[in-house]
């Protein structure tokens, strides 16, 4: 199977298997059972955790929240408490997914959208040479390029994906040749550290909805639910993210 038609049923799958929890968390709910609500929801949440995880390191990566003020567990935490308090209100099971993501952004964008002016602004990066590239990766490799340590580990990691192919920019088959030339010059590892680089660099609306339309397989209107935005600017900001990459290979992996 191809492989990111692979991730995103796997995505899909997981999409699922959380849609069948709301009842059982409903009924915990209504018998004031936090200890064993809190249990339940953890199983739900290892996709949600890897969200806030990529967005925080991110963040840090790009000098945008200070080194040790929070950590991942400090945003699941609360997320249990809006859970608990509003599960109650969610009427069809398709939408608990949805809205533990949505919930999700509203938590970090009270932090991050708050320590950071200009994250609403789309930042030029189309004119970075290459030397600013190589020395962007150079900076990213010393800080190091993996996610946040975490003090409890995902409750399932197979449902992890953190690395980014070609295809995930490049999703026209006027690209495929663009897609064969970068895939022999470049190994899997450079493909996907150069993307997260370039996605670090984008303001936090555009990356958060890159990420959840490529690492969470949300579509457009599910992702405009999240964010509470029209649709057209979900695609809108899609495309941006995907051309800022495009530009950024083209600058410095000389593709034509």
């Amino acid at each position: 199977m191809n492989t990111i038609v692979y991730y995103k049923n796997r995505s899909l799958a997981f999409h699922a298997s959380v849609a069948e929890a709301l009842p059982h968390l409903q009924e915990l709910k209504q018998e004031n059972n936090r200890a064993a609500f809190d249990s339940a929801i953890k199983k739900v949440l290892p996709q949600v955790k890897r969200y806030i995880n990529r967005q925080l390191t991110a963040a840090l990566k790009t000098n945008t929240l200070s080194e040790g003020k929070y950590k991942v567990e400090d945003f699941i935490d609360q997320l249990y408490i809006v859970a608990y308090e509003n599960i109650q209100n969610l009427t069809d099971k398709q939408d608990l997914h949805r809205w533990l993501f949505s919930q999700a952004d509203k938590i970090l964008e009270d932090v991050i959208i708050e320590e950071i002016f200009d994250s609403l602004f789309f930042r030029n990066i189309d004119n970075y040479t290459k030397a600013e590239w190589d020395e962007m990766e150079e900076r990213f490799s010393t800080d190091g390029d993996g996610d946040l340590v975490m003090e409890e580990e995902l409750d399932d990691n197979s449902y992890s994906k953190n690395d980014y192919i070609l295809e995930d920019v490049f999703i026209e088959d006027k690209d495929k040749d663009i897609v064969e030339n970068l895939n022999a010059k470049l190994q899997d590892e450079q493909i996907s550290r150069h993307i997260n680089i370039v996605l670090h660099e984008l303001p936090f609306p555009i990356r958060t909805i890159f990420d959840l339309s490529v690492s969470q397989a949300f579509l457009p209107d599910e992702i405009a639910e999240i964010k509470q935005i029209p649709t057209e600017e979900v695609e809108q900001r899609l495309s941006h993210a995907r051309n800022s990459i495009r530009i950024s290979f083209e600058k410095r992996f000389s593709m034509k």
